[in-house]
């Protein structure tokens, strides 16, 4: 009796690596899109402080200066919360494209195990008719001896 090798091991072995790629790649951009929210929600943190601190020093007289100032620090903050967004959406856009990468490597993955499977199916399929004919052949000879 042979030892079963399927004949696409190879290939299959290629694509549980590309799979295990594509999964640490999703990872990462998935942690790139967390950083990138943290990154907006201080931003908007910042810029609610800078409003605040804007309304305190209205509210108590300031000079035009300092109100000036303000103003361009909360310009500031909405010109950065605006490009953070750009950055949020654009990671959130490679994940969703390594997700689907991912489904596909996996779907290719499966594929070559089902075929693996059932190649291994008719391995075992010949096999077991060869051990039948061995068996047949072995009684035929014993009943042949006996006569």
């Amino acid at each position: 009796m042979g030892a079963y090798k399927f004949r696409l091991q190879k290939l299959l072995d290629y694509r549980v690596g590309v799979e295990k790629d594509r999964k640490n790649e999703l990872g990462l951009s998935i942690r790139r899109l967390e950083n990138e929210k943290d990154r907006l929600s201080f931003l908007k943190n910042e810029m609610e402080a800078m409003k605040r601190t804007f309304s305190e020093k209205t509210s108590q007289g300031t000079t035009a200066n300092e109100l000036k100032l303000l103003a361009n620090y909360i310009d500031y903050y909405k010109r950065g919360i605006k490009e953070q967004k750009t950055k949020v959406k654009m990671a959130e856009d490679y994940v969703t494209a390594c997700r689907e990468e991912l489904v596909k490597a996996t779907q290719e993955k499966k594929i070559l195990e089902r075929l693996d499977e059932i190649d291994y199916g008719k391995y075992l399929y010949n096999e077991q008719k060869i051990e039948e004919k061995l068996v047949d052949d072995l009684v035929s000879f014993k009943e042949s001896n006996k006569s």
